[in-house]
């Protein structure tokens, strides 16, 4: 694969996004395209651009050119939600076990979960809904790049309690990490 990876990100709304452009920027060394989305995006609506942009990656093997899918688990969870995206794939004609530069994060119970958790917060679980604890306590005064840099400097003792409390979270992180190693490729 020539080039620095190309790199799409489909999202549903807007938080995600603050967290993950900045992200993949600062690993990948490159601007990301977002794809377009509604002011309040959700699941149905990233599931049906899901095949269309997975499509157009796939169809790309010689050229460095990858996805980030971020959906929230909401009520169905990361399993369930992990599933629905899965079977997307295979009915877009993606072999889930096949090797590709489709990565997938699905923050449980939603992406203010992670975001507390990057803030410092250890009391989490991934069944409760943090998002108005999140928006009152810490996102006024948090910076555009806070949470990326929290993302990137985790102890790997902080990381070990991540992966117990949190394991949507490990798994995001591996999946970055794998998009990521794909770049160097």
């Amino acid at each position: 694969m020539p080039g620095k990876l190309r790199c799409s990100l489909l999202c549903e709304d807007l938080e995600q996004e603050r967290l993950f452009r900045p992200l993949l920027e600062r690993l990948l060394r490159r601007r990301i395209r977002v794809e377009p989305r509604k002011p309040h995006g959700g699941f149905t609506f990233v599931l049906a651009r899901l095949k269309e942009t997975a499509r157009y990656v796939r169809r790309r093997p010689q050229e460095a050119v990858g996805l980030l899918v971020v959906v929230d688990g909401d009520r169905v969870g990361f399993q369930g939600r992990l599933a629905e995206i899965r079977n997307a794939l295979r009915e877009a004609g993606i072999d889930d076990q096949e090797p590709d530069r489709i990565a997938i994060c699905i923050p449980t119970r939603n992406i203010e979960t992670w975001a507390l958790w990057l803030c410092g917060v250890s009391d989490l679980e991934e069944k409760t809904d943090y998002k108005l604890r999140y928006q009152q306590e810490f996102k006024p005064g948090l910076g555009r790049n806070d949470l990326v840099e929290a993302w990137l400097t985790t102890s790997p003792e902080r990381r070990e309690a991540e992966a117990k409390r949190l394991p949507a979270l490990a798994h995001g992180r591996a999946e970055i990490e794998r998009l990521r190693s794909r770049a160097r490729d």
